[in-house]
């Protein structure tokens, strides 16, 4: 495969080793400002499979999916996934304090090549953001197909262009484009250099693709949310961005993060959100 992948996958970061909490904590920022997505995705999933009885989250983080799931498919066991036995007790924790805790199960399993040998029968599996962090994907795929029910849907979800948080036109807008410009250019997520493309490793893996789905972001009044998912992912990015970025921008940047500048991110009325996913449905055929 002609794309890198990280080692940290337990976490899904995309920056330098983020620890688990700061990582949960841009996960679920990430959820509540642009959670939109998951309903989008869990429509197609549902046109396919209406009333799926075991999901897989395949690495499950902080559990956004996982919980997102159960409360969708309300009849569904969900299975949540991850090598972080930390994180894990987050997501029964969170599942406890939703009242979905009948609904959840968690396994610690290392996914870097398969799933664990006993899940089997499963309706739907569900990789959000997760896939490129596996150190052999196709062969995680293929394991899952061998686990899926013959028509049952697999759900790729990744992020094509990291999110921006100020107006173009304006110059902290400018200098924005221009990081995201670096940060795409470095390879980020997972090595893609652009857009992702997980189409050529979901159909190795023997699976049908039903659909590909761009699901954007475009908040111009977005939740309170955004400053903190803003400074969560400006602070992420930033130590990646020595020796790519301008000094200049470097220094705007630190600028944003202080709190204390009248124009940081904090203290701004002109936030916004702009980011796009890409989705992808597939499903193992009805006659294999």
């Amino acid at each position: 495969m002609a794309h890198s992948h990280d080692t940290h996958h337990h976490t899904h970061g995309h920056g330098d080793h983020p620890d688990a909490e700061t990582m949960a904590t841009v996960l679920d920022l990430d959820a509540a400002v642009n959670g939109h997505y998951l309903h989008e995705v869990f429509d197609r999933i549902a046109a396919l499979v209406p009333e799926p009885r075991t999901i897989v989250d395949l690495g499950s983080g902080t559990g956004t999916g996982t919980l997102a799931l159960a409360r969708r498919f309300t009849s569904s066991q969900i299975v949540a996934l991850d090598n972080s036995a930390e994180l894990l007790e987050r997501v029964a924790r969170a599942a406890q304090q939703a009242g979905l805790d009948g609904q959840v199960r968690t396994v610690t399993a290392d996914l870097d090549s398969a799933l664990p040998d006993d899940i089997t029968d499963v309706d739907v599996a569900w990789a959000s953001s997760t896939l490129h962090h596996f150190a052999d994907a196709q062969s995680l795929l293929r394991s899952t197909f061998r686990a899926l029910r013959p028509g049952g849907v697999l759900a790729v979800v990744e992020i094509a262009q990291p999110p921006t948080f100020l107006p173009t036109e304006s110059a902290d807008g400018e200098m924005e484009q221009r990081l995201r410009d670096a940060i795409l250019g470095k390879g980020w997520n997972g090595g893609w250099n652009g857009r992702p493309d997980w189409e050529p490793t979901i159909t190795a893996a023997g699976f049908e693709i039903v659909e590909t789905r761009d699901i954007p972001t475009d908040l111009d009044n977005p939740p309170a949310a955004a400053a903190d998912y803003a400074v969560e992912w400006l602070t992420r990015v930033r130590s990646g961005l020595t020796g790519v970025a301008s000094a200049d921008d470097l220094a705007a940047v630190d600028r944003l993060l202080h709190d204390n500048n009248p124009t940081s991110l904090r203290q701004r009325d002109d936030l916004v959100v702009r980011s796009s996913r890409i989705a992808w449905i597939a499903r193992r055929p009805e006659t294999s």
